[in-house]
């Protein structure tokens, strides 16, 4: 681990307290570690941030390139197209997309299909195979990719894993055109389910998770890179609706982070147990997400920005 940092890393503030007094549990052989929370800008980080978490990152991805059961799956490939679909209507005609942390490529697939020209990365090792666009087995910083070169780089849930995220936007500006789009989507550690779930929470993700945004500290780390803030959006029938799920199974249970960890393709009977639960509970967390996006307080909130200089087209 690198040594404890004395101020934020986004603000470089130098006041930070324990996150809800620490009390979270973090994999034994991650060694000694702890969420702070910024007192000036509300970024809550771990502290000391990891040397190394590949070997957290093995599970991931199951047999075949499959995360999940195959009735899961099909309700994730619904989703990437969504994604993809909502992108496509930001703009009058397809062009280049960056899709950093794309895993399976599932959603730039189906860009690819709208007439995007189609690009990812994934970390080190991570990259799936076989997808007919480019994608990078690297860090974005160390591609030294063309400037101005994308229409739109999206980020679904993976701002959060980088080791210097802001470092990143930077690049990020860097290669988008003026005008272009940035959709970053994170959890959100200010929502109502991280407030009453805590170390059950789905999204916090320990220690995979090394960043955790709230819409102010987001909006503090795009202003400072220069982009300019469009739109908010705190409503997820993806992401929101599943974090009060798995959560509160997580919590009924008593099991924490492995009742999710079930559902990437562990025990059939456990796992079609909970894919059953998760049906039913659709409905109630329907309702809870609807009640967190009013309040602005979603599980999971997705901002938009554009690089300054130029409209979409």
């Amino acid at each position: 681990m690198k040594p404890a940092a004395g101020s934020c890393p986004l603000c470089g503030h130098e006041s930070t307290s324990a996150y809800k007094n620490g009390k979270f549990r973090f994999p034994k052989d991650i060694g000694a570690g702890r969420l702070c929370r910024c007192n000036s800008c509300g970024l809550v980080f771990q502290n000391p941030i990891p040397d190394d978490l590949s070997g957290f990152y093995e599970a991931y991805r199951g047999e075949e390139g499959k995360r999940f059961l195959n009735e899961v799956e099909t309700i994730v490939k619904f989703f990437r197209r969504r994604r993809a679909v909502a992108i496509n209507g930001l703009f009058a005609r397809p062009g280049r997309v960056l899709d950093i942390g794309c895993g399976r490529g599932q959603m730039l697939q189906e860009l690819r299909s709208m007439g995007w020209e189609c690009f990812g990365t994934e970390f080190p090792g991570q990259a799936a195979k076989g997808l007919p666009f480019r994608v990078y087995d690297s860090d974005l910083v160390d591609l030294h990719l063309p400037g101005e070169s994308f229409d739109a780089i999206t980020l679904w849930h993976v701002f959060e894993h980088l080791k210097d995220p802001f470092s990143a936007l930077a690049e990020i500006g860097r290669i988008l055109k003026p005008g272009g789009l940035l959709v970053i989507s994170v959890p959100n550690i200010d929502s109502l389910q991280a407030m009453i779930f805590g170390e059950n929470w789905l999204h916090l993700d320990l220690p995979r998770h090394i960043y955790h945004f709230s819409p102010p500290s987001l909006s503090r780390a795009l202003e400072k890179k220069g982009f300019i803030i469009e739109d908010w959006r705190h409503f997820s029938a993806e992401y929101g609706m599943s974090g009060t799920i798995l959560s509160l199974g997580a919590v009924m249970t008593g099991k924490g982070p492995d009742f999710f960890n079930a559902l990437r393709r562990g025990k059939r009977i456990w796992t079609y147990g909970i894919f059953v639960y998760s049906i039913l509970m659709a409905p109630f967390a329907a309702a809870f997400s609807t009640l967190e996006a009013l309040l602005k307080k979603g599980g999971e909130v997705i901002v938009l920005a554009r690089k300054s200089g130029g409209s979409l087209g």
